[in-house]
């Protein structure tokens, strides 16, 4: 199972609560080995996802009745932007393809699997770790992605 965040908000009881909310996404995750985080976006809270070996992020949020998966590289400009998943309701083919899933797990994760399987099938030159440290133990990574 992939490590939990290394970072100072881990502490914080907010971002315990925003963890403990997203658990049972979250898990799985961990459980396939992408290292996980909640942080705030606009109007919800976000799910990022970050692959083993792989300078890229899935950020997970729950919009409009459903989640919408997306996978940015390299993690710090996203300029290869894809959507992984979106079972959003309203939205149009091929976006909200799945909005049939609502807020169903298993085919987000599925889905995940699949993107995963496709397109990271090479491990990129080992990165610092996502996310970084802030501390006394700044500067050392704690894993490699």
């Amino acid at each position: 199972m992939a490590p939990l965040p290394d970072h100072r908000h881990t502490g914080d009881p907010a971002w315990q609560r925003a963890w403990a909310e997203f658990e049972l996404l979250t898990t799985p995750l961990r459980e396939r080995g992408l290292v996980c985080d909640i942080a705030e976006g606009h109007t919800s809270k976000l799910v990022y996802a970050y692959p083993p070996g792989h300078d890229s992020v899935f950020i997970i949020g729950p919009e409009d009745g459903g989640w919408l998966v997306t996978h940015q590289a390299p993690a710090e400009d996203w300029s290869d932007f894809s959507v992984v998943y979106d079972s959003r309701a309203g939205s149009t083919p091929p976006a909200g393809s799945e909005a049939e899933h609502d807020h169903q797990l298993t085919p987000l994760l599925a889905a995940v699997d699949a993107y995963v399987s496709r397109r990271l099938r090479v491990p990129a030159v080992p990165t610092p770790a996502v996310p970084r440290q802030v501390g006394p133990t700044a500067g050392k990574p704690t894993h490699t992605r």
